[in-house]
């Protein structure tokens, strides 16, 4: 009978000295890499397969994508950029550029935006020929101003987090990001290392997107997933 409690006894200390050097072991590990606690706690952001090019390249132009999105539709399917999407992105990124520049349209309290302006930034986003799209067409024209003009302008308040990436056979990319709304009341260092490091939960994500770019880097569809 003795002999069975010692061996009990031995099978416990080992088993918690087993468990206490792995704990211990788990512990060190996350405090020397913080970002491997990704999927589960504060860097839910670095849980995807993006790379660090990659990312950078999406976050250099993350304010403009999040700000042209502002007033498209939340599309559940897969949605490619109608005219009136690809106009207003446009619109919205001009606004954002240029607002000290711009002026009042007539008869309203929106911003007016040439229609060369527009066009260039289409050129810029987008997979079409500017030229394709008959400005006349366009809810957003106006004939008495001889312009685009913008009225509905949305307050900028979610934030663009680029987590995993996918490339195609023909070279286009999917890129999937996380829409993140921040308090704003929170420390301006804990913002940013949100929106740059991806240091955030799964609780301030507010929507996710795929975004499909063609081979040239150039916007072509989207969904909400």
């Amino acid at each position: 009978m003795k002999k069975v409690v010692i061996v009990l006894l031995i099978v416990v200390i080992a088993l918690g000295c087993f468990v206490g050097f792995n704990v211990s072991k788990k512990n060190k590990e996350l405090k020397n890499n913080p970002g491997n606690v990704s999927s589960q706690d504060e860097y839910y952001g670095k849980r995807g397969n993006i790379s660090e090019e990659e990312r950078l390249k999406f976050l250099s132009k993350n304010d403009e994508f999040l700000v042209g999105m502002m007033g498209l539709e939340a599309s559940n399917e897969v949605k490619t950029f109608s005219n009136d999407d690809m106009v207003r992105f446009a619109l919205n990124v001009a606004v954002e550029r240029y607002s000290t520049m711009l002026t009042k349209a007539k008869n309203s309290s929106g911003y007016k935006v040439e229609v060369k302006t527009v066009d260039s930034i289409i050129s810029e986003y987008f997979a079409v020929d500017p030229a394709t799209i008959s400005a006349s067409k366009s809810e957003y024209y106006s004939t008495s101003n001889k312009a685009y003009v913008l009225s509905d302008i949305a307050e900028k308040t979610l934030y663009y987090y680029p987590v995993s990436m996918e490339t195609k056979e023909d070279g286009s990319k999917e890129i999937t990001a996380d829409a993140l709304f921040l308090n704003d009341a929170q420390a301006a260092q804990d913002i940013e290392k949100a929106k740059y490091e991806g240091k955030y939960s799964s609780s301030n994500v507010d929507s996710t997107v795929k975004f499909t770019f063609d081979a040239n880097g150039k916007l072509v569809s989207y969904q909400y997933l």
